[in-house]
């Protein structure tokens, strides 16, 4: 039988709900996600006005020495899928992740939803959920037990790359450009061509 344990959370993001859908896509590297070696877009469509996408992440990671027994060959790089949906109209940003590498150890799935906090206006709540479980017999409630002290411990660096994401892309001279046009406004005149 398996062993599973849920997570709810709420936090709160000292950011606009624009400013966390601006660097949204840009939210690696950051120095409090060491962890994650690389993320790529497999799929991105929009339906009406949302976003659709698919991404995967690359983490590195290291099994508990009392489960390393059970993964003889593993580089330490273990896969994730993050399906999100942009709704701009209603200004919400959901992710769905869960891990697609070491299933028969471990499973973990999490559900964020980003939207405008109703206390500020200029600020950004996260509602989080994670269920975390293992099939793993004799081990699961420890196997889960693990599993969920990193993900606790990994959402309050989730919070504090945020903040050094939207903070780095506030400095960054394309920003200052594209500030410098709004003011002026010149930005529906003007088309913006990256390299």
């Amino acid at each position: 039988m398996p062993s599973l344990h849920a997570y709810f959370e709420e936090s709160t993001l000292k950011h606009s709900w624009d400013d966390i859908a601006r660097v949204f896509w840009n939210r690696y590297p950051n120095p409090f996600a060491k962890h994650i070696s690389s993320d790529d877009v497999l799929q991105r469509k929009v339906v009406g006005k949302k976003m659709f996408s698919t991404r995967l992440i690359v983490k590195n990671g290291v099994l508990p020495k009392w489960g390393e027994f059970m993964f003889k060959d593993t580089s330490g790089k273990y896969l994730v899928i993050e399906n999100s949906v942009v709704d701009p109209v209603k200004k919400t940003i959901t992710t769905y992740t869960r891990n697609v590498s070491l299933t028969s150890f471990s499973s973990l799935e999490e559900k964020c939803t980003y939207k405008p906090s109703a206390d500020n206006k200029g600020w950004t709540v996260c509602e989080r959920s994670a269920l975390s479980s293992s099939s793993v017999r004799l081990l699961a409630p420890q196997i889960v037990s693990f599993a969920m002290s990193r993900y606790r411990h990994s959402v309050v660096a989730t919070d504090r790359g945020w903040s050094f994401v939207v903070n780095k892309f506030e400095g960054s001279p394309i920003n200052s450009v594209l500030a410098a046009l709004a003011r002026s406004g010149v930005t529906k005149q003007a088309k913006l061509v990256r390299p």
